[in-house]
C-alpha cells in the first residue's frame, strides 16, 4: 500500500475543507473615511451602508468607517445632515474610499414650503399611503417617526405633488418589528395619471433573520411573489418551480374610463391642498353619479396572453458574472400562490393586516424604458429604473419590502 499518497490525499482533502470552511466565512470588507469637500474636515456620525441592507455603521470621530459583509453589495450610501447624500458604485479591486459629501444647498422646493405654503396636517396622510403601499391597513403597522422632517409642495397648474426630507425618514414596521432608515431620492405624484415617481434609499436597523413564528409569516407574505423573489428567480432560471408563469401581453384601454379618472384626480388634488375633506367626486350631483358608474368600469376593455419561454429573454456573461434582461413586448407576470401557504394565511391573524392575501393568483405588467435591458442581481433587483412594473409588484412598497441580504427559508 502507498502510504505517502494516501498522505498527499488526506492532506489535500483536508486543504480543500479548509477552503471551503474559509470560503464559507470569508468576509468583504469596504472601509474609508469621510470628510467635508470644502474643508476635508471629517464628518462624524455619517451613515454608511449598503442600500436596502442591514450592513451599514455610522462614521467615528475621525470621520472613519469600516464594514464587513459576506458579499459586496452594488451602492454604498453615505449621508449625513446638512449634506448631499452620496451613492458610490462599489468595485471589486477598490477596498478603501475617501469620500466628500458637499453642503446641502435649499432648493426651490425647500424654499417655498419653508414658507409655510403646504404642511404634514395636509398631505401627510397621502404621502404615507403611497409611500407604504396601495392597501390601507398598513398604516396600522408602518408609522413616520419623524414627520416634522418631511416638506411637501403642490403644483397646481401641473396637478402633481412632490415630496424631500431635510433627514432621513424613520419608519417603524411593528409587523416586521424593525425600522427603516429612508433617503428619500425622489417623490413626484401624478394626480393626472395616478402617477407616482419615487427613488429611495434604505437602512434596516434591528431587522430580525431569524423571527418568531407570527414575524416569519410576515416574511414569507412579503417576499412571495415579490419583486425580490421574481428577481432571484429569474437569475436562477427557476421560474417554473417558484410558481410564476411569463405572458405576452396586449390590451385595449377604457379611453373614457381613463378622461374621468384624470378629471376626479385633479378635483380630489385641488381639494386636498385647499385643505378640505374629500366626500364627494364632483361639485355637481349628476357629474358625481356619472364619474362613479364610469370608475366602476375596468380599466382594460379587451386584452389577450400568449404563454412565452422567459429564457429567451436572459442573457449570462460569465466573465463578469451578470443577467440581463431583455425583451421589447410588454409581460405579463402571474405567480400562483401556493395552496398550503393559502391555508397557513387563513389561519393567521394576518390575513387582516395583509393586502388580499387570499387571492390565488398575482398579476404584474413589465415593460421596459430603453432598448438594452436591465441587469439583474442574484440578491433579487435590477440596476437600473428602466424596467417599469404595475399590477401586485409595482404596488408593493415599502411596507412589503425586505432588505437584500434577506434569505427566505421556508
Amino acid at each position: 500500500m502507498n502510504y505517502t499518497l494516501i498522505k498527499k490525499i488526506a492532506l489535500y482533502t483536508i486543504c480543500c475543507f479548509l477552503t471551503i470552511i474559509q470560503l464559507a466565512f470569508a468576509q468583504s470588507i469596504v472601509e474609508g473615511k469621510v470628510l467635508d469637500a470644502a474643508t476635508k474636515h471629517p464628518i462624524p456620525g455619517a451613515s454608511v451602508y449598503f442600500n436596502n441592507t442591514q450592513i451599514g455603521e455610522a462614521t467615528n470621530n475621525n470621520g472613519v468607517f469600516k464594514i464587513s459583509a459576506k458579499r459586496l453589495y452594488h451602492d454604498l450610501v453615505v449621508s449625513a445632515v446638512g449634506y448631499q447624500t452620496k451613492v458610490i458604485n462599489i468595485e471589486s479591486n477598490i477596498k478603501n474610499y475617501t469620500i466628500l459629501l458637499s453642503e446641502k444647498e435649499n432648493s426651490l422646493l425647500e424654499v417655498t414650503v419653508s414658507a409655510g405654503k403646504n404642511d404634514w396636517k395636509r398631505w401627510g396622510s397621502f404621502f404615507s399611503g403611497l409611500l407604504f403601499g396601495s392597501d390601507p391597513r398598513y398604516k396600522l403597522y408602518c408609522k413616520i417617526l419623524n414627520p416634522e422632517d418631511v416638506r411637501f409642495f403642490y403644483n397646481e397648474n401641473e396637478h402633481y405633488l412632490e415630496a424631500t426630507a431635510s433627514k432621513p425618514i424613520l419608519i417603524w414596521n411593528s409587523i416586521m418589528n424593525c425600522q427603516l432608515h429612508i433617503d428619500l431620492y425622489q417623490f413626484v405624484y401624478s394626480f393626472n395619471n395616478d402617477n407616482i415617481l419615487y427613488s429611495t434609499l434604505a437602512y434596516y436597523d434591528e431587522f430580525d433573520n431569524k423571527p418568531n413564528k407570527k414575524r416569519k409569516m410576515a416574511q414569507a407574505i412579503n417576499y412571495l411573489g415579490s419583486q425580490m423573489h421574481f428577481y432571484r428567480s429569474l437569475y436562477t432560471r427557476t421560474l417554473e418551480a417558484e410558481n410564476f408563469q411569463v405572458y405576452r401581453y396586449t390590451s385595449v384601454k377604457n379611453l373614457e374610463r381613463e378622461k374621468v379618472l384624470k378629471t376626479v384626480q385633479q378635483y380630489k388634488a385641488s381639494k386636498m391642498a385647499a385643505g378640505e375633506t374629500l366626500s364627494k367626486l364632483a361639485d355637481n350631483p349628476d357629474s358625481a353619479r356619472y364619474y362613479e358608474r364610469i370608475l366602476k368600469q375596468r380599466d382594460i376593455l379587451k386584452w389577450d396572453t400568449t404563454r412565452v419561454d422567459y429564457k429567451q429573454f436572459l442573457t449570462f456573461d460569465p466573465v463578469e458574472d451578470k443577467m440581463r434582461f431583455k425583451f421589447s413586448d410588454t409581460l405579463m407576470v402571474v405567480y400562483k400562490r401556493d395552496e398550503k401557504m393559502l391555508e397557513k394565511l387563513a389561519q393567521s391573524s394576518l390575513v387582516y393586516k395583509f393586502g388580499q392575501p387570499s387571492v390565488f393568483t398575482l398579476k404584474t405588467l413589465l415593460f421596459l424604458n430603453n432598448k438594452e435591458g436591465v441587469v439583474v442581481d442574484p440578491a433579487g433587483f435590477v440596476t437600473s429604473n428602466d424596467l417599469v412594473m404595475t399590477g401586485n409588484m409595482g404596488n408593493r412598497r415599502l411596507a412589503e419590502q425586505l432588505p437584500y441580504d434577506f434569505v427566505y427559508s421556508p
